[in-house]
């Protein structure tokens, strides 16, 4: 029992779960399925693997860090919610960010910031959050629209500290997704099997270790000297002597190094989606091939 909970993500309590339950009753004929797909996705993939990097296997919620070719470490991590799906990417890690600032995306200050408003008007100040204009320039909350009808014209810029949804450490992967890898100040998350909560990004169980691990070539920058950076309560941006390689990728099947198969649910139902384009593909060029318009494309 254990060993069929470990190897389906879930808390190897050795007891009969709900989640534990569900994963026993998905038929074989599924999990080939999501073998495949995950196959399928590997022999796609392109991303420039080097001596160094990490990669977010998102329905696994889990973080690694690669060193010549070993996990060096692992981490539990929190990504995006059905509703707000992390992307599958790949990018470079270009710096550690110790006390962030959070710049809250549009989407969210239209929505949810909007909505706290409209209850509470301290609610920015409580938050420790501050108003910007177009030039960063500081506006008077009570200026503001805050009914939700339009994008917002402003900026919304939360200060570094420990009420910070960013938590102490920001890892930078400049993408066109405006996703990163981060601490939180709900640390409490972590210990759930079903860690899937964020608006898109990623918040990593243990972060300060792994900002350790990408500066370790810069000696000035050990775990004890982050550490103490952080109580300074300064924010700091420390760029990469050199950059990280980082892969979020998406894979609901596959076989670590001791043979062992490993499975996860298909949280965003994209393994059926790649598998039902591959076949219609699959058909188009199976047909195009006898029709005269098209025989060429198959040659």
């Amino acid at each position: 029992m254990k060993r069929f909970q470990a190897r389906h993500g879930l808390a190897p309590t050795g007891t009969m779960t709900p989640r534990t339950i569900a994963a026993m009753n998905v038929p074989v004929q599924k999990r080939i399925r999501q073998l495949e797909a995950s196959l399928q996705r590997l022999e796609n993939m392109n991303f420039g693997f080097g001596q160094r990097y990490v990669v977010v296997n998102i329905p696994a919620a889990f973080a690694e860090a690669v060193e010549n070719d070993v996990v060096v470490r692992r981490y539990r991590v929190i990504v995006g919610k059905t509703e707000k799906p992390s992307p599958t990417l790949t990018a470079q890690i270009s710096s550690v960010v110790l006390n962030p600032t959070w710049t809250v995306p549009s989407s969210i200050a239209k929505t949810e910031i909007s909505a706290h408003m409209r209850k509470d008007p301290s609610y920015l100040s409580r938050m420790h959050m501050e108003v910007l204009d177009a030039h960063d320039n500081p506006i008077d909350p009570n200026s503001v629209d805050w009914s939700g009808t339009h994008t917002p014209n402003f900026t919304v810029r939360q200060h570094n500290g420990t009420f910070n949804a960013l938590g102490a450490v920001k890892i930078d992967m400049p993408n066109s997704y405006s996703v990163y890898m981060h601490d939180t100040n709900q640390r409490n998350l972590f210990s759930d099997d079903y860690r899937f909560d964020s608006h898109g990004c990623s918040r990593v169980d243990n972060v300060r270790d792994l900002a350790a691990w990408l500066l370790k070539d810069q000696p000035k920058w050990s775990r004890a000297a982050i550490d103490a950076e952080i109580a300074s309560g300064q924010h700091l941006d420390v760029a990469m002597a050199k950059k990280v390689p980082v892969a979020w990728i998406y894979l609901t099947a596959w076989m670590t190094k001791d043979q062992t198969v490993q499975f996860r649910n298909d949280v965003y139902h994209q393994d059926e989606q790649l598998l039902e384009a591959t076949a219609e593909e699959a058909a188009f060029f199976s047909n195009a091939g006898s029709h005269p318009l098209t025989a060429h494309m198959t040659r």
